[in-house]
């Protein structure tokens, strides 16, 4: 950037349809440059302005990390995605993401979407186009979905096709005559535990999600929080019913886990480092986040990605308005601990130090 570039910020799409949402997975973000502070207070007021509007919302959306649990899960995913080549009247194996709040599900199945998506785009570009426009994947949130009919327009949306039909099965049959014309790969229903608000409802929701799996073409893709205590495989007695049986019979399950101290190996470090490795922060000193920083990280987020990222955004954030511009643990200490993670931070914050515990691994080879 040069003092006479003026900061476009990325763009915003409306990622609820697929052509926002494909616009959003074609973007490519610049990656700011970086300043030495003695570069940075050289610079023009202008050049300074723009360049901290730039890494502002670099930190906000850091790059997607991809540790050996995601690298796990998105093997998988993918392995399904191309194995899943049966007869359209063969059922097709799915898989769900399960997990607590702040795992980092969503980003997994982003991830995963965004790549597909990506190399299909690159392979068509040398095939003639057909008939329908090519859809690769379709990606919706089960928020607040407690009916067929909400389930089926929120896909009739996202395919953007017209608000026609008024019962639950004419949009389902428009939705599955799209996945079929418009050669959709992936159907990834996200928040699943939002489905359902007793257990009829639930049974009722979970033979509907049976049926889409039958009767598309498509590999679906789920994820949600602690779903198998959720009221869509459970009936009244807390157990599953034959419904909820029939669906996870069609559903591999992939508990995401966060990241974990007790066998004190390198994987929390070695995040850390990627995440450092991002920032923009002109006095960042190497191992400032990840070793400086890594025992009070842990101990106010629990290994939480989402808490993690909105920590390191805000600590971000904070330095560079402060002229610090450094992450340093007192600065960590100072960022507020978020509702997800005040348990965790109660639990863990009062011995940080004393000892009882660190998140250090065994082993550092750097």
């Amino acid at each position: 950037m040069t003092s006479d570039d003026l900061y476009v910020p990325p763009a915003r799409n409306r990622v609820t349809v697929h052509s926002g949402w494909s616009e959003q997975a074609h973007l490519a973000r610049r990656v700011p440059r970086r300043f030495t502070d003695v570069a940075y207070r050289a610079a023009g007021p202008r050049e300074r302005a723009n360049w901290d509007l730039e890494r502002a919302d670099w930190h906000a959306s850091l790059p997607f990390v991809r540790t050996t649990q995601a690298e796990s899960v998105l093997a998988e995913m993918d392995e399904l995605i191309s194995s899943n080549r049966q007869s359209v009247d063969e059922a097709k194996p799915a898989i769900l993401l399960n997990g607590l709040a702040g795992y980092g599900k969503s980003a997994l199945i982003k991830e995963c979407l965004y790549d597909l998506h990506r190399r299909r785009s690159l392979a068509r570009m040398a095939v003639r186009a057909r008939g329908s426009r090519p859809i690769d994947v379709v990606h919706i949130s089960a928020r607040a979905a407690t009916s067929e009919r909400s389930i089926a327009e929120r896909l009739r949306d996202f395919l953007e096709l017209p608000r026609s039909g008024r019962s639950a099965g004419e949009i389902t049959a428009s939705v599955l005559d799209a996945l079929f014309e418009c050669d959709v790969q992936v159907v990834a229903i996200d928040e699943l535990h939002f489905v359902g608000q007793t257990a009829a409802v639930g049974r009722r929701l979970s033979n509907y999600i049976k049926d889409l799996i039958n009767s598309s073409p498509c590999t679906f893709i789920f994820a949600g929080n602690n779903v198998l205590d959720s009221e869509i495989f459970t009936s009244d007695r807390g157990r599953p019913d034959a419904a909820g049986e029939q669906f996870l019979s069609l559903v591999g399950i992939r508990d995401i886990e966060p990241f974990t101290i007790v066998e004190r190996d390198d994987v929390w470090m070695r995040t850390l480092i990627a995440i450092e490795e991002s920032l923009r922060l002109t006095k960042l000193q190497q191992g400032d986040l990840f070793w400086n920083c890594a025992d009070i990280m842990w101990g106010k987020t629990g290994g939480r990605w989402r808490s993690v990222t909105r920590t390191v955004n805000l600590a971000c954030a904070r330095a560079i308005a402060t002229g610090t511009e450094r992450i340093t643990p007192e600065l960590i200490a100072s960022i507020p601990v978020d509702a997800l993670a005040a348990e965790h931070a109660a639990k863990y914050m009062p011995t940080l130090g004393d000892g009882t515990w660190t998140s250090l691994p065994r082993d550092v080879d750097l």
